[in-house]
């Protein structure tokens, strides 16, 4: 009888309630204290709160664990030190009533906040494949960060005064698309916790929702189904097996890089322009993020046009760097960071054992290839193109051969979804802002957390350009041929790319009839690349043109490629073929 009772008890669907119901309660707590200015009795009341949500999430996770022994299953350590954790809180809470008073529940809120992104992390989305393929998921995820962001910036902690619908809809699509364009003044109408969701609004859009949650499911879930490692596997562009190790990689290699991003541009920019420390280590925090996730936003008004950084050349080499890193994508990084340790390995080897080095056929994959050359070719184009057309234009006021340098590489490179700007964009000649669409509509590469049609769609479509014009049926790139079906996708990428803009300029230009066809042109370019760049005109458009770039800046972070797969269903292969004919092209 009372094993019959512990079943019910510890049924799934008893803990799952008792698991969404947490959820809920801590999501409405933190709207509450975060996002409105309460008084000390309300405080008091909200500490109270969230020590009985502790108490509630404690029971949750030792339902958990119970359930799992009683079925005999695998127990996780982590799951048992979160419970652990939980304990310890009530605990203290009770037997140091003193500290607690002087420190507030501030602790109490930060384990709630992780222990209810681990519990989302534990729920199974999308457990039907038809409705909810890889790509729909990716699309919806996008979709709900989105609507989940502009609901915190509309909440008056937020911003400095209230902001409209849909400077908060723009702003939050901004952000979780890595566009950088804006409507608002990011340093003065966003208070700092305003300032804090938009950058973490910029981390979980640069890297995917669904690696985030892939990633706390794998270390909090008692086991990972074989659907979720094949939605994983098809989301991450891997292998079935290498699925779970390619996100921990992701998400380590991420914050690895932006920790240091951040130290270094700590230490490159001065003390002066800050008010304290604190204001300056936000400062490098933030930037290295927004680099790093290709975003552009930036807490000062000019940006980094700004008087006190525009000169700062170290400080543009170290974030030209990150977005560089950033736009590769994590696929190419860690095979070209395989290539690198290979060679290396062998090399010592050989120095300390005298045996020759081994080899290790295509360890750099044609992607890797095809990605780096594309990468270091428009990379070249884009900060010769700058020093040629601009040397005695924007690049005048740097008095030295180097700090030209250093502005027209770090000009040339931005434009690839980076969006920051040490010139004013609206003074470049026109040739310089020819090269610049160019670049906001190659963007960065595949797996990224950059926009455009990818590096590796602009290589093979100049690739087959060349294979035409030599009048040969196939495509070769050192020593492979590229499959039909790669370049059955370049090439739908940029038709849809071209016609998408096509309309997007034209619905734009019959909004704004007053504004120039050249800077609407280039806004539309900057969102749908994803880039951030404007000629100073964002903030003079339209409620109804601001929509209409939401919607483009969305389609260009996931691709109309990717919708069209998430809305049409895969088609059933037929098993015949017709016969061929040529179609007259000239």
């Amino acid at each position: 009888m009372k094993q019959a009772l512990l079943r019910s008890v510890l049924r799934k669907e008893v803990v799952a309630l008792a698991r969404v119901l947490v959820i809920l309660l801590t999501v409405f707590l933190v709207l509450l204290q975060f996002g409105y200015r309460a008084d000390a009795t309300t405080n008091v009341l909200l500490g109270q709160l969230s020590y009985g949500l502790v108490i509630a999430a404690s029971f949750v996770t030792l339902g958990s664990l119970l359930r799992a022994a009683f079925r005999k299953e695998h127990v996780r350590k982590a799951e048992l030190l979160w419970f652990l954790t939980a304990l310890f809180l009530i605990i203290s809470r009770t037997a140091l009533y003193t500290f607690w008073s002087e420190v507030g529940h501030w602790p109490l809120l930060l384990f709630l906040a992780i222990f209810s992104f681990i519990e989302l992390s534990r729920l199974e989305l999308g457990r039907n494949s038809t409705l909810f393929n890889p790509a729909l998921l990716f699309v919806v995820s996008f979709i709900l960060l989105i609507a989940v962001g502009a609901a915190l910036f509309k909440l008056p902690n937020a911003t400095t005064h209230p902001i409209s619908l849909v400077d908060a809809i723009f702003t939050s699509t901004s952000a979780v698309c890595v566009t950088g364009l804006t409507t608002i003044d990011v340093g003065r109408d966003l208070t700092f916790m305003g300032q804090c969701v938009l950058m973490l609004l910029i981390q979980l859009g640069g890297l995917g929702v669904m690696t985030f949650t892939s990633f706390f499911a794998f270390f909090f879930k008692g086991r990972t189904s074989l659907e979720e490692q094949l939605r994983v596997r098809d989301i991450a562009n891997t292998t079935l097996s290498g699925a779970r190790g390619f996100i921990v990689q992701v998400i380590l290699f991420t914050l690895a890089v932006e920790l240091v991003g951040a130290a270094l541009v700590f230490y490159s920019v001065p003390a002066d322009p800050f008010a304290s420390a604190g204001d300056r280590l936000f400062f490098a925090i933030f930037h290295s993020i927004s680099s790093f996730n290709n975003a552009g936003f930036s807490t000062y008004t000019q940006g980094l046009y700004d008087p006190a950084f525009r000169f700062n050349y170290s400080l543009m080499w170290i974030m030209s760097l990150l977005f560089i890193f950033g736009g590769l994508g994590f696929g190419i990084v860690f095979n070209f960071s395989k290539y690198v340790r290979v060679w290396i390995t062998q090399r010592v080897r050989r120095m300390f054992t005298g045996q020759p080095c081994q080899r290790h056929p295509r360890v750099v994959t044609l992607s890797a290839r095809l990605v780096l050359l594309t990468t270091a070719l428009l990379i070249m184009v884009g900060t010769v193109a700058i020093l040629v057309f601009e040397w005695n234009g924007t690049l005048a006021e740097h008095p030295t051969w180097w700090g030209r340098l250093s502005t027209a590489f770090f000009t040339g490179t931005a434009p690839r979804t980076a969006g920051f700007n040490v010139v004013d964009t609206g003074a470049l000649t026109v040739p310089s802002l020819m090269i610049i669409l160019l670049l906001m509509y190659v963007g960065a590469s595949p797996g990224s957390t950059g926009g455009g049609i990818k590096t590796t769609t602009f290589g093979i479509a100049t690739l087959n350009i060349f294979a035409t014009a030599r009048g040969r049926r196939r495509i070769e790139f050192m020593g492979r041929e590229l499959s039909n079906l790669s370049t059955r996708r370049a090439f739908a990428t940029i038709v849809l790319s071209l016609v998408f803009l096509g309309l997007s300029v034209s619905v734009v230009a019959s909004l704004e009839k007053d504004l120039g066809l050249m800077p609407l042109a280039f806004e539309c370019f900057s969102a749908f690349g994803t880039v951030g760049l404007s000629m100073n005109l964002t903030p003079q458009l339209g409620d109804a043109a601001r929509l209409v770039l939401v919607v483009v800046m969305f389609v260009g972070r996931v691709s109309a490629l990717t919708l069209l797969v998430g809305v049409l269903r895969q088609v059933k292969v037929n098993n015949y073929r017709y016969p061929k004919e040529d179609i007259l092209i000239n």
